[in-house]
């Protein structure tokens, strides 16, 4: 199975615990895991990224083919589904408007498409009306979620 990464999962890192100037050892695990197919992420999520910080720029414009997964017309199914989902389960209209506009939809759905896990940062908050969470929608399809350091742990990372 392939860990998805979600935006925070290299945002967070870059710019606090894991940043490239103290801790290169993490993006060096990403590189190495993403080239043997454990960890992976999606064009949406590059595409949010390549908005912020020149240093993950940077970072992407090195290392970025064998990290992010070109865009797949197949996922188009998976989406509806997610898209159904967010929309009729009582989130207000902002709130799915949000999540179908952000990479979170489409993690979730190439998770569905391929049986992959998520790896975030973000807490799930069910009864949450305002904001749908990847962990909820992810739970909902069958997806399980684990945060950058559970994955690092599974793999038997240490720095």
């Amino acid at each position: 199975m392939t860990l998805l990464l979600d935006t925070n999962a290299f945002l967070t890192p870059a710019m606090t615990y894991y940043a490239f100037d103290i801790c290169g050892s993490y993006w060096s695990w990403i590189v190495h895991a993403a080239a043997k197919g454990e960890v992976k992420s999606i064009s949406p999520v590059k595409r949010e990224l390549r908005q912020k910080d020149d240093n993950i720029r940077n970072w992407i414009d090195m290392h970025g083919s064998a990290i992010f997964m070109p865009d797949d017309s197949a996922v188009t199914n998976t989406m509806s589904q997610v898209a159904t989902w967010a929309g009729s389960n009582g989130y207000t209209p902002a709130a799915v408007a949000e999540f179908l506009g952000k990479a979170d939809s489409y993690l979730v759905a190439y998770a569905m498409l391929g049986g992959h896990q998520i790896v975030t940062l973000e807490a799930g908050a069910p009864t949450a009306k305002n904001k749908i969470k990847i962990p909820d929608a992810a739970n909902a399809h069958g997806i399980s979620t684990i945060t950058p350091y559970q994955m690092l742990r599974q793999h038997g990372v240490y720095f």
